[in-house]
C-alpha cells in the first residue's frame, strides 16, 4: 500500500491506496503546522486502527505540501514510523507539465498534483480550478503544455477580511441567496460574497477562455467545487480526489528515483 499526504493551508487530506494504486481510505485533519511527527503519527494510528492498517503494511508514501513549516515534521514521520524515504512533490521531480523558462522551477506543488490529477483523469485540455485557501486557475493543453493560470482570494479569506478589518461587520456564513437586494447587514454581506465570487469564477473563465483561444474543460475540486458547479454554467467537471490522484501518479512516476 501506498500513503499520501496532500496538505494545503486549511485542511490535511489523508489517503490509503493499495498496491493496484486505487484509492483505499482518505481522511481529512486541520492542517497545524506546529504538530510533530509523534503527534501526526498518534493522529493517523488512530485512523489506521479503526481500518485494521499496520504501518509497515506501506510500501511507499508520497508528499504534497504547500506549508513549508510542516514538512521537516512530515518528512521525519515517514522516515520515523513507516521507515521509507518519501517522494516530495515539486516542480524539480518528473512531473510531465511542460512550463515554459524561467517559470519551471515556480509551479507549486497544489498545482502540480492538480494539473497531474487532470491529465490521468483524461481531461485535458482543461481550466483546473481549486478552491481552497486561495482560488487557483491552471490552464494545460493536450500535450501537458502549461499555458498559465490566476491567483485569487478563496472566499473564506474574503469573508474573514470584511470581519477582521471592518468593526461593526459581523462573521458571516457562505451560502446561496435568492436574491441581490439584501435589507440587513448579514443578508448584504451574504450577497456580496455569493455574487461576487461567483462573478469572479465565470469572469475569470470567460477572459481564460478568450486568451486560450479554443475550448478548455472547466474542472473543479477543492471545498467549494459542488457548491459553484451547482449555480454555474461554465462547469464542465467536479473531482474531489483530483489532488490524491495527481499525488498517487507522481508516485508511480517517481518511486525508482
Amino acid at each position: 500500500m501506498i500513503f499520501a499526504l496532500d496538505v494545503g493551508n486549511t485542511n490535511i487530506v489523508l489517503g490509503v491506496f493499495g498496491s493496484d494504486y486505487k484509492m483505499l481510505h482518505s481522511w481529512r485533519i486541520a492542517t497545524d503546522n506546529t504538530k510533530t511527527e509523534d503527534e501526526l503519527y498518534v493522529i493517523i494510528r488512530n485512523f489506521f486502527i479503526d481500518k485494521g492498517i499496520k504501518f509497515e503494511d506501506f510500501d511507499g508514501v508520497v508528499i504534497s505540501s504547500v506549508v513549508p513549516k510542516m514538512m521537516f515534521a512530515l518528512e521525519l514521520l515517514s522516515k520515523k514510523y513507516f521507515e521509507k524515504e518519501p517522494v516530495v512533490v515539486s516542480a524539480e521531480i518528473n512531473t510531465g507539465i511542460k512550463v515554459p523558462e524561467p517559470y519551471s522551477s515556480k509551479l507549486g506543488a497544489d498545482r502540480v498534483v492538480d494539473i497531474v490529477g487532470a491529465k490521468v483523469s483524461s481531461y485535458l485540455p482543461a481550466i483546473v480550478v481549486d478552491f481552497g485557501t486561495a482560488t487557483t486557475f491552471d490552464c494545460v493543453d493536450e500535450d501537458m503544455n502549461y499555458r498559465g493560470g490566476i491567483i485569487c482570494p478563496g472566499m473564506n479569506i474574503s469573508a474573514e477580511a470584511l470581519y477582521s478589518r471592518a468593526a461593526k461587520l459581523p462573521r458571516v456564513e457562505f451560502e446561496a441567496v435568492n436574491t441581490s437586494l439584501g435589507l440587513d447587514t448579514t443578508s448584504q454581506m451574504q450577497a456580496g460574497l455569493f455574487y461576487g465570487f461567483l462573478g469572479q469564477f465565470e469572469n475569470i473563465i470567460k477572459h481564460l477562455k478568450q486568451d486560450l483561444g479554443k475550448d478548455y474543460k472547466v474542472v473543479l475540486t477543492g471545498g467549494l467545487s459542488k457548491f459553484i458547479a451547482k449555480y454555474s454554467d461554465v462547469v464542465d467537471v467536479v473531482d474531489e480526489e483530483l489532488t490524491l490522484k495527481g499525488i498517487i501518479e507522481l508516485y508511480k512516476m517517481n518511486k525508482e528515483k
